[in-house]
C-alpha cells in the first residue's frame, strides 16, 4: 500500500492530464491540497478520472481558495468518506464517526473551522498478517498565521486542536490513523532553510503543538540515516509525547536540506532554500508495525510544493462501490445527467443497413415502441435533427432537469446556468425540429 500527499497549488498543475499526473506518481492513494476548486467550477474532466474515485472538499466563502481532494485507485475504494473535521457536513450513511470532544468550541467556531475546505477523510480496509483492520486517512490543508490578519493565528491554532481531537477519537475507535497533508508549520530547525532567522523558533505555537501531537524522542537528531527497524522501535516504545509518528524522521531522521515548499517569488527552489512542511503522520503501532519507507519528492516540479510518500506492507481490501460521498454521486455528475448530449441516440446508417436488429426511425415496429412507453412517445420520436434522434428517456430527464433551474447542468458539452427559458432555448439552438413537439408535450 502507498500514499502520496502533495499541494499542487490548483488544480492546473494536471493540466496535461489528470490521470496521467495521478498514475505517474505510482500510488494507490493520492491526496491532494490547495486545488482552489469550489463545486460550481469542478469539471467532470477533473473529478472522474477512469480508474479512481474522488473526493473533493471545497471553501464555501470565497472562489479559487483553499480546496482538498482524495484520489483512490479502484483496489483502494474507501469502505467510508466523509468531508471535513467537525461532522456537521455529513448528510449522508456510510461515514467514518469518531468526532471527539468538541466542548471547547462554539457551534459558530466549528461551522467555519470546516467552512474553508481543509480536509477529507477515508476510511479504508486492510490485511495486516491475515487479519482484516480499518485504516483512516485525514487529508487536511491546515490554515496559514497571516502575520497581517491576527484572527488567522488563533484559527490556526483551533484548526491544529480540532484536527487532532478528530484523530485521536478515530485512534480510540479501532482504526489506525493517518494524518497527512500541509501541516503550514516546519517542526525543528532541521526542517528550516534558516531558523536562526526566525524569533524564538521552538516557542512558536504551531510547533509547541506538534511536540504534543507527534511521539517524539529527544535523541532523534543524534540517529544516523543507518538505524535499523529494531532502533526506530526501540525508540518509540522509550519515547514520550503524542500519539503520531513524522514517518520521514522515522526513516530519515538527520537528513539536512530535506524541504517540500519553496518560495516561487525568489526562485529559491533552484537553491533549496525551503521549509519542510508536508508530512504523514501515522500512529505509533502503524508506523512499527506495517511501515517500510517514507521520502520526499523534490524532483516532481509543477507546484511550490513537492509530493511526500509512504509505503505500508499491508495490502488494501477495495470496498465493492464508494461511500455516498464520492464525487460520482453528486447530481451534476451522476448517470445520463451529465450531458444533454448523452440523451441523443447517434443514428449510425452503417449499423442501421447492416443489423438486421435494427428499427428505422418513422417504422411501424419504432413507432409501436415509443407508444408504448408514454402516450407522448408519437411526437417526441417524430422530431429528429440530421443524424440524432430524441429519444424519449432522454426527453423525461430533459424536462426533470427544468424543474431544477439553478443547478449547474452540462448542454450540448457547454455548462449553461441560468433560468428555465435559457436552458430551453439552448437545447432548441441545437435541435430546433423538436421545438414544437416538446413545448405541446403533455410532460412540459
Amino acid at each position: 500500500m502507498k500514499i502520496v500527499t502533495w499541494n499542487i497549488n490548483g488544480i492546473r498543475t494536471f493540466r496535461s492530464g489528470i490521470k496521467h499526473a495521478l498514475d505517474s506518481l505510482d500510488a494507490d492513494i493520492i491526496c491532494v491540497q490547495e486545488t482552489k476548486v469550489t463545486r460550481d467550477l469542478l469539471d467532470e474532466r477533473t473529478a472522474i478520472v477512469d480508474g479512481y474515485s474522488s473526493y473533493f472538499s471545497y471553501s464555501r466563502g470565497r472562489s479559487g481558495y483553499s480546496g482538498v481532494a482524495t484520489y483512490c485507485k479502484d483496489q483502494a475504494t474507501p469502505c467510508a468518506a466523509e468531508e471535513g473535521l467537525t461532522g456537521l457536513l455529513t448528510s449522508h450513511n456510510e461515514v467514518v464517526g469518531a468526532y471527539g470532544d468538541h466542548t471547547e468550541f462554539s457551534n459558530e467556531e466549528l461551522q467555519l473551522l470546516d467552512n474553508e475546505g481543509r480536509a477529507v477523510i477515508t476510511q479504508h480496509r486492510i490485511k495486516c498478517q491475515g487479519k482484516q483492520q480499518l485504516i483512516t486517512l485525514l487529508n487536511v490543508y491546515c490554515p496559514r498565521a497571516d502575520p497581517e490578519k491576527p484572527e488567522r493565528k488563533q484559527f490556526k491554532l483551533q484548526f491544529y486542536k480540532l484536527l487532532q481531537s478528530r484523530a485521536e477519537a478515530i485512534l480510540k475507535g479501532g482504526s489506525h490513523v493517518i494524518v497527512l497533508g500541509d501541516v503550514n508549520t516546519s517542526h525543528r530547525p532541521i526542517d528550516h532553510c534558516d531558523p536562526n532567522d526566525i524569533d524564538n523558533f521552538e516557542d512558536n505555537p504551531g510547533r509547541k503543538w506538534l511536540n504534543g501531537f507527534l511521539h517524539c524522542d529527544k535523541s532523534d537528531h543524534k540517529r544516523s540515516e543507518e538505524d535499523g527497524d529494531e532502533e526506530h522501535e526501540t525508540s518509540l516504545n522509550h519515547s514520550e509525547g503524542g500519539k503520531f509518528v513524522d514517518m520521514f524522521r522515522f526513516f530519515h531522521p538527520t537528513r539536512t536540506q530535506a524541504f517540500t515548499c519553496w518560495s516561487t517569488m525568489t526562485g529559491a527552489r533552484q537553491t533549496n532554500y525551503g521549509t519542510r512542511i508536508d508530512y504523514i503522520f501515522a500512529n505509533c503501532q502503524l508506523a512499527k508495525e506495517q511501515f517500510v519507507g517514507a521520502d520526499i519528492m523534490p524532483e516532481v516540479e509543477g507546484s511550490d510544493h513537492c509530493p511526500v510518500w509512504g509505503q505500508l506492507s499491508c495490502s488494501l481490501v477495495p470496498s465493492l462501490k464508494p461511500p455516498p460521498y464520492c464525487t460520482q454521486y453528486l447530481p451534476e455528475f451522476a448517470g445520463k445527467q451529465q450531458k444533454l448530449s448523452r440523451f441523443l441516440v447517434k443514428m449510425d446508417q452503417k449499423s442501421l443497413l447492416f443489423s438486421p436488429k435494427a428499427e428505422l426511425p418513422g417504422s411501424q415496429e419504432a413507432e409501436e415502441k415509443r407508444e408504448n412507453l408514454h402516450p407522448s412517445g408519437r411526437a417526441a420520436a417524430k422530431s429528429t435533427t440530421p443524424g440524432r434522434a430524441l429519444s424519449d428517456p432522454g426527453l423525461f430527464t430533459f424536462l426533470y432537469l427544468l424543474t431544477l433551474p439553478q443547478r449547474p447542468v452540462q448542454t450540448l458539452n457547454k455548462e449553461v446556468r441560468g433560468s428555465k427559458d435559457l436552458l430551453v432555448e439552448v437545447f432548441f439552438v441545437g435541435f430546433p425540429e423538436a421545438e414544437a413537439d416538446i413545448r405541446t408535450s403533455p410532460l412540459y
